[in-house]
């Protein structure tokens, strides 16, 4: 089964189902904006509120024989309605063996009007990433399928947080595709702990996760991911966790 009819499928799938329309306030993903798990949603925090997010995986290395991480931190506030700015930070444990940390990346959301009754909520977004090299990202939402675009970095030495590596190009590729949803989202107004299943993918890795959330604002996650490719740059394990919360 190819990749396209794969897409087209989950396509079809979200579209019949209004799985892409969210009720409630997203929570932050890997790179920083409110979404699924690295897909943003059409979204935003909520007016006033601060979000933090802590992603963890491990990976393995060419030049270890150890387990390393690698740890996303993200922090995101509204100041106004229907607008989020946020701060991603990445953690790689091998800081300090001739190894950097990545530099952060900043983010920045916009709800836009609906677009109808069913499948409408639609959001702009930017991420950039403050390594003069790598690349940003713009992308487009309607509830959970969006479309992102790449540009700015340098060919060869620069890479993206979303959307796969064309390694014959030696870069990441423009246009990409993303989509994401919550299987089982909350209702307006409800309370009490519940399951939530998230299923997304951003371009180049599909991610399927169990969230376990409290109308409080803490959660935490656990989930699988596939295979990517930078696996050059970093050769993820499968499993990851996190957790988060909001004030």
């Amino acid at each position: 089964m190819n990749m396209p009819f794969v897409i087209f499928f989950i396509f079809c799938f979200l579209v019949f189902f209004g799985l892409g329309n969210d009720v409630c306030y997203a929570d932050l993903t890997f790179q920083g904006p409110s979404g699924y798990v690295q897909v943003p949603s059409a979204q935003t925090i909520k007016k006033g509120e601060i979000e933090l997010g802590f992603h963890s995986r491990t990976f393995t290395s060419q030049n270890s024989s150890s387990d390393n991480y690698y740890t996303n931190m993200a922090v995101g506030f509204s100041p106004l309605r229907d607008f989020e700015v946020g701060v991603q930070k990445a953690i790689d444990s091998r800081r300090g063996n001739n190894v950097l940390d990545p530099d952060p990346t900043v983010n920045l959301k916009f709800r836009l009007p609906p677009m109808g009754k069913d499948f409408s909520e639609t959001a702009l977004g930017l991420v950039l990433d403050c390594n003069p090299n790598n690349y940003h990202t713009m992308y487009f939402t309607v509830g959970g399928v969006g479309i992102g675009w790449n540009f700015g970095g340098n060919q060869g030495s620069g890479v993206a947080n979303f959307g796969s590596y064309d390694r014959g190009s030696k870069k990441p590729k423009d246009l990409f595709l993303m989509v994401g949803a919550d299987l089982y989202p909350s209702k307006p107004g409800e309370r009490g702990y519940r399951s939530h299943y998230l299923f997304d993918y951003n371009g180049d890795v599909f991610s399927v996760a169990w969230r376990y959330k409290s109308h409080r604002g803490f959660w935490v996650d656990l989930g699988v991911q596939g295979k990517g490719s930078y696996s050059d740059f970093y050769d993820y394990q499968p499993v990851f966790a996190g957790f988060g919360a909001i004030f």
